[in-house]
């Protein structure tokens, strides 16, 4: 699926097909026959693309040591993705971003996968500035992205805190399933937040970022980005391993206490089972002939029953 933008009166504004006027072309779930095709009409290596298939790609980027564009740049990241878990919870994945500007400083995009924050991106008012239409928008995709991580661990720590309410009542699985795919979430999001980082860490340090006072400003801001969303990612990380511990820890506290109460209840139950046993024994026995003796056996049994509940309170066995 391709997707075409220019920039008018400051603003992304989507065309049907291919202009001179495009500035910046998406590309979601190219074939390798497209691919193909791509590489050969914009000029640019064939791996740009394919780097988007392997949902493993590490962030790297190819060609920034220049200060005119001769040949395409590549800055590969990796950005997040709501998914629906097999187990019905929502967790986030990460899949790699292609941010290629091509030597005639037209920017083009490719993913697996539809980069939600992208919409963001059609809303946002481009500032007047020294800054080359270009960059400025490569700039606007890049804090979109690293933004993103942090709408993301938003969502992750309100999920996080609705569980803590369900701690002391849980004696269900279902709340350590949902654990486990916030946890596997912050595991992609702490390795991905620590590649992009380096990765734009080492676009700062390009000799192209370091003369432009206005693209390192811009980029800092960025990086800071980054890097507070690799703190919040470490943090909850901490969180959900703890809660995690208290979760297993509660949960087999409650079922102790379960077994607990079952096993008292059988315990008081089990005296009118032998009491019931020893008077159904065909051999002579107490107030066998006495004409109460059904009476005065229930009360004796009653009286059994109620001081074992009160004995098994008093030692808080019940």
């Amino acid at each position: 699926m391709f997707s075409y933008f220019t920039i008018s009166n400051q603003q992304l504004v989507e065309q049907p097909a291919r202009e001179s006027s495009t500035i910046w072309t998406h590309i979601s779930n190219p074939s390798e026959k497209v691919i193909h095709q791509l590489a050969k009409e914009y000029n640019v290596p064939h791996s740009y693309f394919t780097s988007i298939l392997d949902d493993a790609e590490n962030s790297r980027s190819e060609g920034l040591q220049q200060l005119t564009f001769h040949k395409a740049v590549l800055v590969l990241l990796q950005f997040p993705h709501e998914v629906l878990s097999s187990s019905g919870f929502i967790r986030f994945d990460t899949y790699p971003l292609a941010l290629i500007i091509t030597p005639d400083l037209k920017i083009i995009t490719v993913s697996k996968q539809p980069p939600l924050f992208f919409n963001f991106l059609r809303e946002h008012v481009f500032p007047e500035n020294d800054i080359t239409p270009t960059m400025n928008l490569f700039l606007q995709v890049l804090w979109r992205l690293v933004t993103a991580y942090n709408h993301s661990l938003t969502k992750i720590k309100a999920q996080l805190d609705e569980l803590e309410g369900q701690i002391q009542v849980s004696t269900e699985n279902k709340q350590l399933y949902q654990l486990l795919n916030l946890q596997k979430s912050l595991v992609l999001f702490d390795a991905a937040t620590a590649a992009n980082f380096k990765t734009l860490k080492g676009l700062s340090e390009t000799k192209m970022f370091e003369q432009q006072h206005a693209y390192h400003n811009h980029l800092h801001d960025i990086l800071v980005e980054v890097s507070q969303a690799m703190t919040s990612v470490h943090i909850q990380l901490q969180l959900v391993q703890q809660m995690n511990n208290t979760f297993s820890a509660v949960v087999s506290n409650n079922l102790n206490n379960v077994m607990k109460i079952l096993t008292s209840l059988t315990i008081v139950l089990t005296i009118p089972t032998i009491v019931g046993g020893m008077y159904g024994m065909n051999v002579p026995i107490p107030f066998a002939e006495h004409k109460n003796a059904f009476l005065f056996i229930t009360f004796l049994t009653i009286l059994l029953c109620a001081w074992t509940i009160a004995y098994l309170k008093k030692k808080n066995l019940l």
